[in-house]
């Protein structure tokens, strides 16, 4: 069998072109189809990811919500805690009028420590608040440091009243003594 073609030289170009057309833009319709399910494709994808750390941020919060509510109904409930606050605060408050009662008392046995007991031993130191009376009683290894006690008590200010008995300069060592005074600021 013999094939011919009778068309016209013209036309048979015409005809190529046409073919060649329709391929390109068959072509390029599948390109973009192919574009397009890719989009498709990966914007699903996308959403699905999206979706899945949705539910797992969910999960984790409520994990996190029941952790905090299991420690919570283990510990001390609310109202015990502010049971608990309510008496520390009155705690504090009875230190705070304590404090503010406290007298002055601390800071003359601090200056009479300061002053008076240098090179003695005390064994029993009284103090009232309301007199003012302190009655010191100890040891003294000589009878110096007990006559430079009463030098200092006679000769301050601060110190009225000194009953100091001379039985406590009878021995020149090793002396048991006791004397009181009252403390004037």
């Amino acid at each position: 069998m013999i094939k011919m073609n009778l068309l016209p030289p013209g036309q048979k170009k015409r005809i190529k072109i046409l073919i060649l057309y329709r391929d390109i833009i068959s072509s390029g319709l599948i390109l973009f189809l192919m574009f397009l399910l890719l989009i498709i494709f990966l914007g699903g994808s996308l959403t699905f990811l999206n979706m899945q750390y949705l539910t797992f941020e969910k999960d984790i919060n409520d994990q996190q919500s029941r952790v905090i509510q299991t420690e919570t109904s283990k510990t001390i409930p609310l109202k015990t805690i502010q049971d608990k606050i309510k008496e520390l605060n009155d705690g504090i408050l009875a230190i705070k009028k304590i404090e503010d009662a406290k007298s002055n008392l601390y800071d003359v046995l601090d200056r009479i420590n300061e002053e008076i007991f240098q090179g003695v031993k005390i064994y029993s130191l009284q103090a009232e608040n309301d007199s003012k009376l302190i009655t010191v009683s100890g040891y003294s290894s000589s009878r110096e440091n007990l006559v430079a006690i009463r030098k200092i008590l006679n000769s301050d200010s601060h110190y009225k009243e000194v009953d100091f008995p001379l039985s406590n300069l009878a021995n020149p060592t090793n002396i048991n003594f006791r004397f009181s005074f009252t403390y004037n600021q």
